[in-house]
């Protein structure tokens, strides 16, 4: 008896240490097996890119601080004014210039842009023309701030990528650092979607970088101040068909202590008890989403090999499941891959959810197609078993119905390849909302049609 009870015993011990074993090798104690970067060298430029006053910090912090300790320029832009109701703009204003300082840069490397914080999917979304501007609570319709770039800046997507666009062509960055566009926070969503823009109106030959925050509810794991962890891409990013290469930015004990230092600086948003403070890691994590390549054919498909059933469109990129606002709580509403066909006469655009289509949800795609001559934005909505397709272009506006399939858990969209031409790239995002709540959204991609 005694015998069989030293043998339980052991079992029992045996099974504790696998346990603690394996959940001991899955704390990130350890670097990525990810390539290094930004790769900072003496000839660069380094633009940071922040929705709110304090996101250049949290993920940014030990990247400025390298670059200023090697000589390398850097220059911030904070877009909105972090009036979140908890305090007031001047306050965001100088935190944000206190906590850069602690890191090396100067009042005049942070460039303020003064929208409203919570504005920016407005902007981008629904109201980009001057002569649409988005009305703040307090009643305004421009920056009122004298420390923002363009005094009496009107609130609308237009004027703040022309503001973006400034900033660039100035300072001639060879790098930016932007936020990601599977962000679930609404600004930083919408900064990746005036980026995308922005830089391929440009045409700039740059190298970019995301970073990501916001990414509820269990990452970064683990979820508290660990600063002899290393920050690891989150699990369900990873292996995405299209999806985001990962970058590591390995910090020095210095930088990692300047950087926590910074941080603590922006006192109404970042405690010490803050979950913020899993960003004070040894490292800092980037991503960088490649242009996706697509081709016009000359094939003319037949609709019946779509409607059909026989044929779905190539995929352009998968979206993760189970990510967005509400994690994947509504099947029908979580994207999971988009995908397109141009051709000769017809193209078709499909979106996967993970359950068959909600009847009660809205789906959108939006599009903003480059060509020499000016940008034509596109924006098609499903909504109540009918899809509308309507285009901007030079300030005209035009809406038509288009054909709509709907097998299984794909929404297949029937649109005039004539959109696509003379487009040599466009950018491409979609999204899911129910009830005036949006469920999911993809990353913004810039997509190329040879």
């Amino acid at each position: 008896m005694k015998h069989k009870f030293k043998i339980i015993l052991l079992l029992i011990l045996f099974a504790t240490l696998a346990v603690m074993s394996y959940s001991y090798s899955h704390l990130p104690f350890y670097p990525s097996d990810y390539p290094a970067g930004p790769s900072l060298s003496a000839g660069d430029r380094v633009l940071v890119i922040a929705p709110h006053p304090d996101d250049e910090v949290i993920c940014n912090g030990g990247v400025i601080s390298y670059a200023v300790e090697n000589h390398i320029p850097v220059k911030v832009v904070v877009i909105t004014d972090g009036n979140d109701t908890k305090t007031s703009a001047l306050v965001r204003h100088n935190e944000s210039i206190n906590g850069t300082q602690v890191l090396g840069l100067n009042e005049d490397d942070i460039i303020f842009l003064g929208y409203k914080d919570g504005s920016l999917n407005n902007l981008l979304n629904y109201h980009w023309n001057y002569n649409n501007p988005y009305t703040a609570s307090d009643g305004s319709k421009q920056a009122n701030y004298p420390y923002a770039l363009q005094k009496n800046a009107t609130y609308c997507g237009s004027n703040l990528a022309d503001n973006l666009r400034t900033v660039i062509t100035d300072f001639k960055p060879t790098i930016i650092i932007y936020p990601s566009g599977d962000d679930e926070q609404y600004d930083h969503q919408a900064t990746n979607g005036f980026v995308e823009y922005v830089t391929t109106q440009t045409g700039y030959s740059g190298s970019k970088y995301t970073y990501l925050l916001h990414l509820p509810p269990d990452w970064p794991s683990a979820r508290s101040y660990y600063p002899e962890y290393y920050l690891n891409p989150p699990e369900q990013q990873v292996g995405l068909q299209n999806g985001p290469e990962w970058f590591v930015f390995n910090l020095t004990s210095y930088q990692e202590r300047l950087k926590e230092k910074a941080m603590l600086d922006y006192k109404t948003q970042i405690p010490s008890t803050s979950y913020l403070m899993s960003f004070v890691r040894k490292n800092e994590l980037f991503g960088h989403y490649p242009t996706i390549n697509v081709s016009q054919s000359n094939i003319i498909i037949p609709k019946s090999d779509y409607t059909g059933g026989s044929k779905v469109p190539v995929n352009l990129f998968s979206d993760p499941v189970g990510d967005g606002k509400y994690q994947g709580k509504e099947q029908s509403l979580d994207i999971t891959t988009v995908g397109m066909d141009l051709n000769l006469a017809k193209s078709w655009i499909s979106i996967k959810t993970r359950d068959e289509p909600s009847p009660s949800g809205v789906y959108h795609v939006r599009l903003n197609l480059f060509r020499p001559a000016g940008v034509e934005r596109a924006v098609i909505t499903v909504e109540n078993g009918k899809a509308e397709m309507q285009v901007e272009s030079e300030g005209n506006s035009s809406a038509e119905s288009i054909p709509l399939t709907i097998q299984n858990n794909t929404i297949l969209l029937e649109v005039p390849s004539s959109l696509f031409t003379d487009h040599p790239y466009f950018t491409v995002n979609v999204d899911s909302i129910k009830s005036g709540a949006i469920y999911d959204q993809t990353a913004w991609r810039v997509v190329k049609v040879s």
